[in-house]
């Protein structure tokens, strides 16, 4: 007979107590199936543990709804794709990366090779030399003196007018020239300006403009830049000169119409016209003589002032100062 210890049979853990399932007795097996039914029913939330032998061939059999789904993997245009659903327009993730970068790395480089060879190009490119224009070549006209450009020369003047035409100007000059003030005529562009005095700053033509509107005229102030025209190398040094003196009549006549008792040395300005008259011969040009003879005829007028004390020359050289201007 067999040893019921040898037995081997399953047991049932219940609260923690190890109960007998299969035995002798069937009927005490059924009973304890029952109590163990009944236990469940009385109380759904106590757990329980079930212990089975290891000698025992029971395997586990997962169910059906744990079956793991197929991946889904993005397709050509957007759309999802089963990777059992075979198809030619689908593509992986990785695969664009990929080519994405291919086509990055190929685009930086045309553009870092273009930009290489068009610094190439432009360093290769022969640079011909400029060969003078005929005015300043010393070959082709020896004897010709070289042109030059004066620089432009600053004038603070005292305005009596504008006019968009010679004759309304020149009504106006006779007007004014009637009552004893210097007058001038300067064309600038395609406008005709009437001016009464010169001075040497800007606060200097103010308080002249003030002095002039005595003569019941109409005065304003200007600030105005004269360029000569282009003069040989030779007579380069007789314009520069020129305008020193113009500067020291200006300053002599303005400021003694403005302070009859100032006083200016003139010895200066006295040797430039002493030099000038040496440089300035019969075959110079008719402009440059012009406004020779009126610096010299300006600084006489200023002279005969100082030994008479009459306004009446001061206003004689402004009027051959503006001269000056229009000759230059």
């Amino acid at each position: 007979m067999d040893n019921p210890e040898n037995k081997k049979g399953i047991t049932i853990k219940i609260n923690g107590e190890e109960k007998p399932l299969v035995g002798d007795d069937s009927s005490n097996s059924v009973k304890v199936a029952k109590n163990q039914a009944s236990a469940a029913n009385e109380s759904e939330d106590e757990s329980f543990d079930w212990v089975f032998p290891k000698d025992e061939g029971i395997f586990y059999q997962p169910p059906a709804s744990t079956k793991k789904k197929n991946p889904i993997i993005l397709a050509f245009g957007g759309k999802r794709k089963n990777p059992g659903n075979k198809s030619r327009f689908s593509f992986k993730i990785p695969f664009f990366a990929i080519l994405f970068a291919v086509i990055v790395g190929s685009g930086l480089g045309l553009i870092v090779l273009k930009t290489i060879t068009a610094d190439k190009e432009v360093a290769t490119v022969p640079v011909e030399p400029m060969e003078p224009s005929a005015s300043i070549k010393g070959d082709s006209n020896k004897g010709a003196p070289t042109a030059t450009a004066v620089a432009p020369l600053s004038v603070y003047l005292v305005q009596g007018g504008v006019f968009s035409n010679e004759d309304a100007a020149k009504q106006t000059q006779e007007l004014v020239s009637a009552k004893g003030v210097p007058t001038e005529i300067l064309k600038q562009g395609e406008k005709y300006y009437l001016f009464l005095g010169s001075a040497t700053s800007l606060e200097e033509s103010k308080q002249l403009a003030v002095f002039l509107k005595g003569y019941d005229v109409e005065v304003f102030w200007k600030e105005l830049t004269l360029k000569s025209g282009s003069v040989g190398s030779s007579n380069e040094a007789i314009i520069k000169k020129m305008n020193t003196a113009y500067q020291t009549l200006t300053k002599a006549s303005s400021a003694q119409l403005l302070n009859p008792t100032a006083t200016t040395d003139l010895k200066s300005v006295q040797t430039d016209l002493e030099d000038l008259k040496a440089q300035v011969k019969d075959d110079s040009p008719a402009g440059l003589k012009a406004a020779y003879s009126d610096l010299n005829a300006a600084f006489d007028s200023i002279k005969q002032y100082q030994s008479t004390k009459e306004t009446d020359h001061l206003l004689q050289a402004q009027q051959k100062l503006l001269h000056f201007l229009n000759s230059y």
